[in-house]
């Protein structure tokens, strides 16, 4: 009974950790963590978050091995902490067995020598918060790629403020009431030509492509060519999600002024289907069609 018990609990942790690293990090996972992202924001916030991932993968494991309340109850709490703290062990193994001592190390910001009290962010140690929001108001997107080597998207440490949040018809105010403001579309070049606010410019963060969508590298460069880092900038999509990461990749860039158009063109809803808030085409707001005299991506990218 005892070595039965034993086996559970310890295939239970093994299932727990290494599940939730192949999750989270396997090449073959790659398309389901970005259908995620676009269309099921709760499947993607499980994936995500190691906790939650830790958790039900071990309330699985703890259901299929276990022929009691009591016995699954103690799979079920040592496969999620002892899998989390596991994968955390692993990880410092690995990504430490090879950096330098970290009194070798030093602010990241203003180059002060290291000290106990450092904050580590980011890989990097910083001596102050003052010195790691310096860092983070002026790091660049070649420090901290859109996308990864599996082209999932790498999420954007920004100042929480620094992106507003607005509707569809406040952006339609915004731009009648000062033509600085400009709408950039990041939906991908079919969905742009099939309809789009009126005078928006399309620069896709994501290229559709007959695989699914696939990520466009030169986003950031491409905003950069034709926008001062204080453009006022509103950033829509089909929902909200794709212009949300556009935007938090722009503000890693320097871009200060950035407006995510949360129901973008066709609306957002939540899981059930209900309407969250309407888009742009719901509201009837000035749409058109096709590509405009140098607002479609390629002219874009070609001036």
């Amino acid at each position: 009974m005892e070595e039965q018990l034993l086996y559970i609990l310890a295939a239970n942790m093994t299932f727990a950790t290494f599940g939730s690293r192949f999750i989270q990090r396997s090449a073959l996972m790659a398309p389901l963590r970005r259908s995620a992202e676009q269309h099921v924001p709760l499947l993607h916030k499980l994936i995500s978050c190691p906790h939650c991932l830790c958790f039900w993968l071990s309330l699985a494991g703890s259901a299929l091995l276990s022929n009691t309340l009591l016995i699954a109850g103690c799979a079920l709490l040592l496969g999620w902490r002892g899998g989390y703290h596991l994968n955390r062990l692993i990880d410092n193994l690995t990504e430490g067995a090879h950096a330098p001592p970290k009194a070798a190390r030093q602010c990241r910001a203003c180059s002060a020598p290291y000290e106990r009290s450092f904050l580590e962010r980011q890989g990097y140690y910083f001596c102050s918060y003052r010195c790691w929001f310096d860092y983070l108001k002026n790091q660049r997107r070649g420090e901290r790629p859109v996308f990864d080597a599996n082209g999932n998207f790498t999420r954007q440490e920004v100042y929480p403020v620094s992106i507003k949040t607005i509707n569809p018809t406040q952006a339609k105010e915004l731009l009648d009431s000062d033509q600085a403001y400009v709408y950039i579309d990041v939906r991908s070049m079919p969905e742009y030509e099939t309809a789009h606010p009126a005078g928006a410019l399309n620069i896709p963060i994501m290229h559709k492509e007959s695989m699914g969508m696939v990520p466009n590298n030169d986003f950031v460069s491409v905003v950069e060519k034709h926008f001062a880092r204080d453009a006022k900038l509103l950033l829509g999509c089909q929902m909200g999600g794709r212009s949300q990461r556009a935007a938090e990749a722009l503000a890693a860039a320097g871009f200060t002024d950035l407006s995510n158009v949360m129901g973008g063109f066709g609306g957002a809803r939540d899981q059930s289907g209900n309407v969250v808030e309407k888009g742009w085409a719901e509201l009837g707001l000035p749409v058109e069609e096709g590509t405009g005299d140098g607002t479609d991506y390629p002219s874009l990218v070609r001036g």
